[in-house]
């Protein structure tokens, strides 16, 4: 009878664990705080946004905003009720139009083309 040895596979990973968990972490990629492409990311990010402030590009994003924010507030927002109106009017609306557009596609292209026309030209060739 062969014997296997599934124990042994489970206490080898346990013991390394030990070992390495009383032993200070040198050498290993983690070793930092923050990683060297979190760092040069940065650091490229920082050289960007000075040179975009000497430029005057903050400032004009920074008028941008304050300006569109300006213009927001003098907008009339709907309240729920009207929202409400507008949507099942909007949902009508898609509703029409999609059964416009099946009922012209099924009589144009089915029943005009293909039945009568197609017949109509594939008839009077054939005769």
């Amino acid at each position: 009878m062969e014997e296997t040895n599934s124990n042994s596979g489970a206490v080898q990973p346990t013991a390394a664990v030990e070992q390495s968990a009383g032993q200070p972490d040198t050498g290993s990629a983690m070793g930092s705080p923050l990683p060297l492409d979190w760092i040069i990311g940065g650091v490229v990010l920082l050289v960007i946004l000075v040179i975009a402030k000497k430029l005057g590009w903050l400032d004009r994003i920074r008028v941008f905003f304050l300006q569109t924010r300006e213009e927001l507030l003098k907008c009339s927002w709907p309240n729920r009720e009207e929202l409400r109106g507008s949507t099942w009017m909007v949902l009508t609306a898609v509703a029409m139009l999609g059964t416009f557009t099946f009922l012209a596609d099924w009589l144009l292209g089915g029943l005009l083309i293909q039945d009568f026309l197609l017949k109509w030209l594939g008839g009077g060739g054939a005769g």
